[in-house]
């Protein structure tokens, strides 16, 4: 296992990279189909008899990714402008509680504590919340909210939302990074407070407090695999692993080679097709 904060740093760009190639791909096949049209092919100045000649993707293979490509680009576009506007909103929301990066404590006996996302958030805890806790446990709990504050984990989970709405297939990874982001709030917060048992006792604790759902928009101290994350705790902090960052990066490498040689097929095919002349026409005497 890797410790949260480096499996989070790299979970996100690799979620990144895998959903920009899988479209890249679609792109690249697609294009061997929109580059038949006359109308297209006039703009690239190249045969579009010779591009359907020396296509190697079927017609049927290049329309499905023509229309996947599309889907995935309205779905990235769709997902990510509804969570920067829920962003927005909270964050305009709370511009005028408290100053930025403070505690915000709100008279509600219903238990609740999260982080409000951006660079000028807040800690928000209800005073139902407070009253549960201990003077240890509360402390444990707001360290675990200025670490999401701290490294802005709300962006974070924004890039992995984006990742899976263009490849639904990185849903499990992007639950992975959910947990991954959470688990890197716990150890800030064993760390501030020099006592893992601590947190995993204020964790377990909030969890059975709180009742309700935490608003979607925030970041609660309850998110994640909280049975998980009280186990972790419980364990020794995780040490970075060699192994699995090797992985990692070879199957980036050879994802990002995969696309890259797609995408090079596609241009010689173009190429071709531009270079091609048709014999000239003999003429009888």
């Amino acid at each position: 296992r890797l410790p949260p904060a480096a499996a989070t740093r790299l979970l996100v760009p690799a979620s990144l990279v895998v959903a920009a190639s899988g479209v890249w791909v679609l792109i690249a096949v697609a294009f061997t189909w929109v580059a038949q049209f006359q109308v297209v092919s006039r703009y690239g100045d190249w045969s579009a008899e010779q591009v359907r000649a020396g296509t190697p993707f079927p017609t049927v293979i290049a329309v499905a990714c023509c229309l996947l490509a599309v889907l995935a680009l309205g779905r990235a576009t769709v997902a990510g402008t509804r969570r920067v506007r829920v962003l927005l909103a909270v964050r305009q929301s709370c511009r005028h509680v408290g100053e930025p990066g403070s505690l915000v404590v709100l008279d509600n006996d219903r238990p609740d504590a999260f982080a409000t996302p951006g660079a000028r958030g807040r800690i928000v805890v209800t005073t139902g919340l407070l009253r549960a806790l201990t003077a240890d446990e509360r402390r444990a709990l707001l360290a675990h909210e200025a670490s999401h504050l701290r490294h802005r984990h709300a962006w974070w989970l924004l890039a992995a939302e984006l990742a899976v709405a263009a490849n639904p297939m990185l849903s499990s990874t992007v639950r992975a990074i959910g947990h991954a982001v959470e688990r890197w709030a716990d150890e800030d917060a064993a760390r501030a407070v020099t006592d893992r048992r601590l947190v995993a006792r204020t964790l377990a604790r909030t969890a059975l407090l709180i009742r309700a759902a935490a608003p979607s928009q925030a970041l609660p101290a309850t998110g994640g695999d909280v049975p998980g994350r009280v186990r972790a705790l419980l364990e020794p902090a995780p040490r970075p692993r060699v192994v699995p960052l090797a992985v990692l990066a070879a199957l980036l490498v050879a994802t990002t080679l995969a696309a890259g040689t797609v995408q090079r097929r596609g241009d010689e095919l173009l190429d071709q097709a531009g270079t091609y002349s048709p014999p000239a026409a003999t003429v009888r005497h």
